[in-house]
């Protein structure tokens, strides 16, 4: 059984001040659901605005599903002030995800995080994806090229209310449950950022911000979001039902950027600029230079209209490096990009009887029991239908819970 929530099912997007409602934008088709674009869209909380969208998102055209990653975008954007560290591109703002806990403040400590509205002053990276797929770990230091997790408060209340960000507490939690059931509203980020040097600048119209340990650009971010429970929550691995809406967010101008959208994104349907303008505007974030991100593609379930034949591809160029071929670090070249943010994160399991997580790998397309890989000794495989409960699409859990 699941465990009861004992908190309250969302939490404001910024904590320490008040938002005020936001008008409803236009240049939307008659097929847009108003109870998601209406009136104070920006100033629901996070479980609210998720309840209220997951039609749109889960039923609606692809276009559809794109307006509300730019709503998403919007909402973990909103400018907080920042006057220790000059914010974002020497504006004084920065965006309210960056007073956010990260891992660290999760999982890394037994202090409650104080939730407020300044950033922190540093990076707080975590080991890249590339990384753990080659059985390295990083240090906790920040280096060159960082990627960061944030989560926003229904999400970080659930992991610790419900005691899953330790070892010897995720396995107390599945002598009670079957499954993790992360609460509608939750929502996980993942930054990408690369510091700036004299003979690596940042690439013009970046947005960039000056950290204790040196200033870095923005590359991108990826969103995922629960936005409906599903009626089975132990079918996780194998289910086509969406429960999560997935996006990632990358400078226009990156290097092989566009090839790869265009060449191997399966969902994506880019909005016309009046209709962006329209989404940045009513959220209060027009003209800071959000405009030079966008959405690479959306994701809600393992394949193509659900059928289980074409898997969807979704990533980012550098946080998902390691999918592309021939060569990682060259993707306008890539004849191949081979990334599922719903295939990989559908695998974050646990199993009870051996007390371990199931390893990082990176399927697409649709999951079954025999899906198979080597643990993390590499002595033999391991099979997800074999014992493995699952931890809501929450890698963080088996990454991050000691």
């Amino acid at each position: 059984m699941p465990i009861t929530h004992t908190f309250a099912p969302g939490a404001m997007l910024a904590t320490a001040c008040t938002l005020l409602a936001a008008p409803a934008f236009g240049g939307f088709h008659d097929g847009t659901d108003p109870a998601c674009t209406g009136d104070g869209w920006l100033a629901k909380d996070d479980a609210t605005f998720a309840a209220d969208c997951a039609n749109m998102a889960f039923d609606g055209s692809l276009e559809d599903r794109q307006k509300v990653a730019w709503m998403f975008f919007a909402r973990v954007n909103q400018l907080i002030d920042d006057p220790a560290y000059g914010g974002v591109s020497g504006t004084g703002k920065a965006p309210v995800w960056m007073a956010w806990p990260t891992d660290a403040d999760t999982f890394g400590t037994a202090q409650p995080f104080a939730f407020s509205n300044t950033p922190r002053a540093d990076i707080q990276p975590v080991t890249e994806k590339k990384d753990l797929k080659a059985g390295r770990v990083a240090t906790a230091d920040p280096d060159s090229a960082n990627e960061e997790v944030n989560r926003n408060q229904t999400s970080y209340d659930y992991l610790i209310q419900a005691g899953l960000t330790t070892k010897i507490d995720v396995a107390s939690f599945f002598e009670a449950n079957d499954f993790v059931d992360m609460p509608v509203g939750s929502i996980e980020l993942k930054a990408s950022w690369l510091q700036v040097t004299e003979g690596s600048p940042a690439p013009e119209g970046a947005l960039t911000f000056q950290f204790e340990s040196g200033e870095y650009w923005w590359r991108g971010l990826h969103i995922m979001a629960k936005m409906r429970p599903l009626d089975d929550p132990s079918d996780m691995f194998y289910s086509e039902d969406p429960s999560w809406f997935w996006t990632t967010f990358e400078f226009n101008a990156n290097t092989g950027t566009t090839h790869v959208r265009e060449a191997f994104i399966t969902q994506r349907a880019p909005l016309p600029p009046e209709q962006i303008e329209a989404i940045l505007q009513a959220g209060g974030i027009a003209g800071f230079g959000f405009e030079e991100y966008a959405p690479n593609g959306t994701q809600i379930r393992f394949t193509v209209d659900g059928q289980g034949e074409q898997p969807i591809i979704l990533g980012h160029t550098d946080m998902e490096d390691f999918a592309g071929a021939p060569n990682t670090a060259q993707p306008r070249y890539w004849t191949s990009f081979e990334a599922s943010c719903h295939s990989c994160h559908a695998t974050a399991s646990y199993n009870p009887e051996t007390a371990s997580f199931f390893p990082f790998s990176v399927p697409t397309g649709a999951l079954h029991p025999g899906y198979n890989v080597s643990n993390a000794q590499g002595s033999t495989h391991v099979f997800l239908g074999q014992g493995y409960k699952p931890l809501d699409f929450m890698w963080p859990i088996a990454f991050q819970a000691r």
